[in-house]
């Protein structure tokens, strides 16, 4: 079986190098190591959006050995499931009700088509307060904010850096956010930013994301907000 070896490398790199050997080798079964849960979560999501699944994670001391095998498709070999990276928008009906994120998440084609009709607008938090000069003052104005999204039309929330404290702390801000999630809204928090704080296993809300899919998110995007 090949072994890919991605200890060490930095978020999206064991990413990129999944989807490497995918696109090039369409191998039926394969594993990746790797070195931390956050690239175990992003490497799980990437292929179980492109047509394959983990069939098992072996950890051994701080290693995480991950099995990927192709899933069996009845579709059409010239028209696979395109990859969130890829593409945004699928075209097909039925090609869509065969995606399993989709499936997993309970949405119908009617409602991802409904999304190219909307401004999609990404609100970038890379700080857990609002402005500078006095952090109890910003601290306040980033509860204002995050409570004022809830009467936007809002695509995503993307959090890095000191936002993603926002997706750990008890108290008004995550009540704000969870009332957006509600609505509809995705939340995504960088997971190498949560590593860096220590923060992996206190993330209350969200989907812990890498670099790929910020950096696809934000190119996708309508309009981009940071505050």
């Amino acid at each position: 079986m090949q072994i890919l070896d991605c200890k060490g490398l930095a978020c999206p790199e064991p990413v990129l190098r999944t989807r490497e050997c995918i696109e090039r080798q369409k191998p039926t079964e394969f594993m990746v190591v790797v070195d931390n849960s956050t690239a175990v979560e992003n490497i799980t999501r990437f292929v179980n959006n492109n047509g394959y699944t983990v069939a098992k994670v072996q950890q051994k001391e701080e290693l995480f050995e991950l099995t990927i095998q192709k899933v069996e498709s009845t579709m059409d070999e010239h028209k696979e499931v395109p990859s969130f990276e890829k593409t945004h928008f699928f075209t097909d009906g039925e090609m869509f009700n065969k995606n399993p994120m989709f499936l997993k998440n309970g949405e119908t084609y009617a409602d991802y088509v409904s999304y190219d009709k909307k401004k999609k607008t990404v609100i970038l938090l890379a700080t857990d307060k609002l402005g500078h000069g006095d952090d109890e003052l910003g601290a306040k104005l980033m509860e204002n904010f995050l409570a004022t999204l809830t009467e936007m039309d809002i695509w995503q929330i993307i959090m890095l850096n000191g936002g993603v404290h926002l997706a750990i702390k008890e108290g008004k801000n995550l009540e704000s956010l969870k009332k957006l999630a509600a609505q509809g809204v995705k939340i995504s928090v960088c997971g190498t930013c949560l590593n860096h704080f220590g923060l992996i296993d206190e993330k209350k809300i969200g989907e812990t994301t890498n670099m790929l899919d910020i950096v696809t998110t934000l190119d996708l995007a309508d309009k981009v907000i940071r505050p």
